[in-house]
């Protein structure tokens, strides 16, 4: 809209600039004209009395001949005549620059979508989402062979809580998602929302290779708690969904659902009910009591240590209400955190250290690997999962058991 604004003012701007010159060099051919026919009448008088002194012509002829002259001559340069038709000319070039602008912009709200320029008009309306959804579905029937547009055809429809339209969007695409474990793991959860036949056993395919690719998928592990719920193997489903606490800010509603999650799970095994303060708050659930006492002298040795920063640009950007996640990867394996650490953005810059207690799974944490980054991340949504506007940053490839490990924040994700 806003180009379409400024495409608009130029070009009545032009329209305007033109009929400004026209009338300006109107003006100027009147003026040259009316020049010329005095010179040539000048001329004229100038002939007739070459003529008369000549004896050629009558005195009689002469004064008859001189005075049409002058007449005519009078015609051409009268006054009145040149301001009538001046100022005539002047209140029709205004008439039409005023007018012009003023005629488009009646014209527009009349037969124009002038509503565009109410605030509340640039938040799309159910509809209009759904009739661009239906649109690109259009676009997607008559070219079916664009993976991207399928993939947001698909999301679009879960947004709309039509999940049998978004199973058959993602089923354009599933020979394509193999190595995507994200978009695989939301087409399990459209397949488990459908309700499709054996929906239920395909979600379950993919998010065994979600997890396989990606041990560290949150919507992986909720849904595979799930599964395992379903299937009366409530212990497996409470280690699952405990994977997904240091991932979330623990005073968000997604916390007090998955801590809902576990505590059925717990309660179908006769246990007590768990709040957050079990989970120790910023390390999760692998640092609960009893974790830290199974701990041994390998979990100093091989502990990262080192300092995050925010970068000084980027302060700006930070609210104070924001969680950091602070977690070590594995430099070449799956993506799935090797450690994760969670804390106030106000704590920043903060001395942190990473062990092995602190991993999302005993078969896969800091003593496990050879290598590892640390990475750091600003969430403004309060979860560990990615999303546009976070503040990130990483250190240098580092051995487990590396002191002094430096992490800038310094970079936007896009």
């Amino acid at each position: 809209m806003i180009s379409f604004i400024i495409a608009a003012s130029l070009l009545l701007i032009i329209i305007a600039a033109i009929l400004l010159w026209v009338a300006r060099h109107h003006h100027k051919v009147n003026d040259n004209q009316k020049a010329l026919n005095v010179a040539v009448y000048r001329d004229q008088l100038t002939e007739l009395q070459e003529e008369l002194k000549a004896g050629s012509m009558a005195e009689e002829d002469f004064t008859q001949a001189s005075s049409e002259i002058q007449r005519r001559l009078l015609e051409d340069t009268v006054e009145q005549h040149s301001v009538t038709e001046k100022s005539s000319d002047r209140r029709w070039i205004w008439g039409a620059v005023v007018l012009i602008p003023l005629l488009t912009v009646s014209m527009y709200l009349w037969r124009g979508h002038w509503q565009v320029f109410q605030p509340e008009s640039m938040a799309p309306t159910d509809q209009q989402i759904s009739a661009m959804v239906e649109g690109l579905a259009a676009k997607l029937a008559k070219n079916p062979n664009d993976p991207k547009g399928w993939s947001m055809l698909a999301h679009s429809y879960m947004t709309l809580n039509r999940p049998l339209d978004a199973v058959n969007a993602f089923a354009h695409i599933e020979n394509t998602m193999n190595d995507d474990p994200t978009l695989m793991a939301d087409y399990a959860e459209a397949l488990v929302a459908s309700g499709v036949d054996k929906g239920f056993v395909h979600a379950q395919v993919l998010v065994a290779k979600v997890l396989k690719l990606e041990p560290g998928n949150p919507k992986a592990l909720y849904l595979h708690g799930g599964f395992l719920f379903a299937q009366n193997d409530y212990k497996g489903a409470e280690e699952s969904w405990k994977k997904l606490i240091p991932l979330i800010d623990p005073s968000s509603s997604d916390a007090k659902f998955v801590l809902d999650s576990i505590n059925q799970a717990r309660i179908k095994q006769h246990l007590s009910a768990m709040s957050m303060n079990d989970f120790q708050g910023q390390e999760g659930p692998v640092s609960t009591p009893e974790s830290l006492a199974n701990s041994s002298a390998d979990t100093k040795a091989t502990a990262v240590s080192g300092t995050v920063t925010l970068d000084e640009k980027l302060k700006s950007k930070v609210s104070g209400q924001e969680i950091v996640f602070i977690f070590a990867r594995a430099t070449n394996g799956p993506r799935m955190p090797l450690a994760v650490l969670r804390i106030p953005v106000t704590q920043l810059p903060y001395h942190f250290e990473l062990t092995k207690n602190m991993a999302m799974s005993p078969n896969f944490n800091l003593s496990t690997v050879s290598e590892v980054t640390v990475e750091a991340k600003i969430s403004r949504s309060g979860t560990a999962t990615p999303s546009a506007g976070d503040l990130i940053g990483k250190s240098v490839a580092v051995k487990p058991g590396s002191h002094d490990v430096q992490v800038l924040i310094n970079q936007v994700t896009p």
